[in-house]
């Protein structure tokens, strides 16, 4: 029994171990991402001018090299970071409270809602007194909580079950997308052209303003999202065995649908839609540390930012002069890792 019990042990050592190293593994690959980032881009920079101009500071003598990097490249950078690790964590909740492998924070309509806010807002433009540049985002997240609401309202009146919520999200998400394309039809050529460039979901638009709330976001819904991480990796042996622990699992998916919602709503109100992230993530972040959210959760925000980060990259590799918009490059790089997860599941049924 004792031996038993000992080389049960060294192979719960042996996990946490190796789940250690594969969250640092990510840690370290959006370290060197966000430098490969930083570097590259239309005006070009070495890593020594990005070692000196990063110590020297927004005041630093090479006012050029300063400009770029303080003012451009570093608030675009962390910006992919923050917006790839919300959704990467928004995302994981989002498959397990809904079960589902192919869920994301965009199943439930959450996408079209803040594509229809920012429209709406470039179409009317001037409303509140506020600049463009502040009320596109406002509005945004707006009627991204707008969408949640409704869900939550549908949720709490019909329980909420995962297929309650998921047939509420999509409603939600088509009565969006039609708003969106109404307004889209009665938008001139000049406004059309700016709704199309806010949905195709560009880092262009970052500032240190968008940073600090997106950010602000992250830190605040952080400590909630990990004191749920025993619950939710309760939840992946199925109702009733979570609910024979002692979880209310309606409480935890409501719960958690808020803080999906929060951690959308605060990503995509500044860059635009933003596909796959979302939902690829969560699919690496299990391969690569399991089901024990305690490490797939910081593991999937990790490799949400990598995968965000590695699109401004490549966005900036491939045309240096007119930057691809991230939005773009995820979605194209998105599909056959989509088509990946779909050929790897297990028909229902099959152990």
């Amino acid at each position: 029994m004792t031996g038993a019990t000992t080389t049960s042990g060294g192979l719960y050592a042996r996990q946490i171990k190796a789940r250690t190293a594969a969250l640092l593994a990510a840690a370290a690959a959006l370290c060197i991402l966000l430098a490969a980032d930083l570097v590259t881009g239309p005006s070009g920079m070495s890593l020594a001018d990005l070692n000196t101009a990063l110590w020297a500071g927004p005041a630093g003598e090479d006012r050029a090299a300063a400009a770029i990097l303080w003012q451009i490249r570093l608030p675009q950078s962390i910006m992919a970071a923050l917006v790839g690790a919300c959704l990467g964590l928004a995302g994981l909740m989002m498959q397990t409270i809904l079960n589902n492998p192919l869920a994301s924070p965009f199943t439930l309509g959450f996408s079209a809602a803040a594509g229809f806010g920012a429209a709406l807002s470039i179409l009317v433009g001037g409303l509140w007194g506020l600049p463009q540049w502040l009320q596109t985002p406002i509005a945004a997240f707006a009627m991204t909580l707008a969408a949640a609401a409704l869900i939550y309202l549908v949720a709490r009146l019909k329980g909420a079950a995962p297929e309650v919520l998921v047939l509420a999200g999509i409603a939600v998400l088509f009565f969006f997308q039609s708003l969106q394309s109404l307004v889209q039809f009665m938008a001139s050529p000049e406004v059309l052209q700016q709704i199309v460039f806010w949905l195709f979901g560009s880092l262009l638009k970052a500032s240190w303003t968008s940073v600090q709330v997106c950010g602000t976001i992250l830190v605040v819904c952080l400590p909630f999202v990990l004191r749920d991480a025993w619950n939710l990796t309760s939840l992946r042996l199925g109702d009733a065995n979570a609910a024979s622990l002692g979880l209310d699992v309606n409480l935890l998916r409501r719960r958690s649908f808020l803080l999906v919602a929060a951690l959308t709503a605060g990503a995509v109100c500044f860059t635009g839609t933003i596909g796959f992230v979302g939902l690829i993530a969560p699919h690496i972040a299990r391969a690569a540390v399991g089901e024990d959210h305690r490490f797939a959760l910081p593991t999937a925000a990790l490799m949400g930012a990598v995968i965000l980060v590695a699109a401004s990259v490549i966005g900036k590799l491939i045309s240096p002069g007119a930057v691809i918009p991230v939005g773009i490059i995820t979605a194209i790089a998105g599909i056959p890792m989509l088509m990946a997860v779909i050929l790897t599941l297990k028909p229902a049924g099959t152990k």
